[in-house]
């Protein structure tokens, strides 16, 4: 092997998923990799912490992946924590009402595609035409969109009728794109059909960490160092530094310079533009057109066991999603005695619900919990906890989907990763993943 003063060195800045994922790929292909983060943990928005009353283990907002993110999977299968997603264990869905409903979508009982359309034939709660017509329109919705086409348009378009649109197809689509199926991207509802439920092999299997998220990336200095790279954690990117018009390195917070053939901004969108000259600013102006959308979490924790299943999407409530923590975490014996109930809420697209107190927002999810699961009025909640993450996504319209940057940036020694990139996905941990290792490629073709 090369010594690492052979090897061309990149700059990534950002310890997100995506920079994370540059780091390992461009390490993977030859290079010796410094990474800067302001911070002082890895993760960005998916890590982990602990909360301080109950010594659980809290995610910075639930994440859940799917056996389609092969791009995170491959990052996590190098740092030897892929095994936290489970993914021979994967999760059926329940769905439940107010109104006393329950069904079922459990894809699981065949491989591929032959078990999703059986999960969609066993939903108990339409009728068999509705199953049909979700099944044949699911297909039609995977198999191409007009670019200027909302989800609702694609859905439409394959005679999806309201009453399917809002009870199944909006729930996968605020889960999936963080957006109202009114105003998200047809596009991307087409590439999470195609790679996520009609993907074959294991793409469908729904996958929950069964560790907190920054678990997953605990592995990373240590990866890194032996392969001849660092980590500068507590360290911001002040500057590029150019020679000409090519940028050829870094000035960070600490008054060091540190240069290389490669530099990957893997930072959020505003924060990319900061980075750059006045020059060059015009040219990218258009990304302050890129809204965001918050997700509100709520982590609350009962006096008793719920008995609810491991995860429940909702109908008809504010609530949207809720998973049972005690069924995927380790817990002691002393928090299981002392706190038997832990679950968690996430409510996506939550502009409105992200300007309310944080103590409503429990008494509000708390009743319409408690509607849905009556035996969870006899529960007296005993704590928690609410995460307004005010800019968990950009909001990916087919307008707005447009203006993402490629990984290369049009300028030279400089390349761009993150969810809001163009990676033909949504914004999720597998979009960010696919940022980096593609922002790394283009990086290590170019040195």
């Amino acid at each position: 092997m090369d010594s690492v003063a052979n090897k061309p060195r990149c700059i990534v800045i950002g310890a997100g998923v995506a920079g994370i994922a540059a780091a390992v790929e461009a390490t993977l292909l030859g290079m010796s990799v410094v990474l800067v983060e302001a911070h002082r943990y890895v993760g960005g928005r998916a890590r982990s912490f602990r909360d301080e009353l109950t010594g659980d283990e809290l995610d910075n907002g639930q994440h859940v992946a799917m056996g389609c993110y092969q791009n995170l999977r491959h990052i996590l299968r190098e740092l030897g924590t892929e095994s936290l997603l489970a993914p021979n264990d994967p999760v059926p869905i329940v769905f439940a009402s107010a109104r006393g409903e329950r069904d079922v979508f459990n894809p699981y009982r065949w491989s591929g595609r032959l078990g999703v359309a059986d999960g969609l034939l066993r939903l108990q709660s339409f009728s068999l035409a509705e199953r049909l017509r979700l099944l044949i329109g699911g297909i039609c919705a995977s198999l191409g969109a007009d670019r200027e086409m909302t989800a609702s348009d694609v859905l439409r378009a394959c005679r999806q009728s309201e009453s399917l649109i809002e009870r199944f197809w909006e729930p996968l689509v605020l889960a999936t794109l963080n957006a109202p199926v009114s105003i998200a991207d047809g596009a991307l509802l087409r590439a999470v059909l195609q790679r996520a439920i009609f993907g074959g092999g294991d793409s469908h299997y729904l996958l929950v960490p069964r560790a907190g998220l920054s678990k997953l990336w605990q592995p990373l200095e240590r990866w890194l160092t032996e392969r001849g790279g660092t980590i500068r954690l507590g360290t911001r990117a002040e500057d590029l530094v150019w020679l000409d018009d090519r940028v050829i390195g870094v000035a960070t917070s600490t008054g060091e310079e540190i240069r290389g053939a490669a530099v990957i901004a893997a930072v959020p969108p505003k924060a990319y533009v900061r980075l750059l000259p006045q020059r060059y600013r015009s040219t990218v102006a258009f990304l302050a057109q890129l809204e965001t959308m918050p997700i509100v979490s709520v982590y609350l924790w009962y006096d008793r066991p719920l008995v609810i299943p491991p995860v429940v999407g909702l109908w008809g409530t504010t609530a949207q999603w809720v998973f049972d923590r005690a069924a995927f975490l380790e817990r002691s014996d002393d928090q299981q005695q002392r706190y038997p109930g832990h679950i968690e809420v996430t409510i996506s697209a939550a502009h409105a619900l992200a300007q309310q107190p944080t103590d409503a927002i429990v008494a509000h999810v708390n009743r319409e919990l408690c509607t849905v699961f009556p035996q969870m009025k006899k529960a007296r909640l005993l704590h928690w906890r609410v995460i307004k993450e005010r800019s968990a996504t950009p909001l990916l319209t087919p307008k707005t989907s447009r203006l993402r940057l490629s990984a290369s940036s049009g300028i030279a020694g400089l390349y761009v990763a993150g969810d809001w990139t163009a990676t033909g996905l949504p914004a999720t941990l597998e979009g960010a993943a696919a940022s980096g290792i593609a922002a790394a490629r283009a990086a290590a073709q170019m040195a």
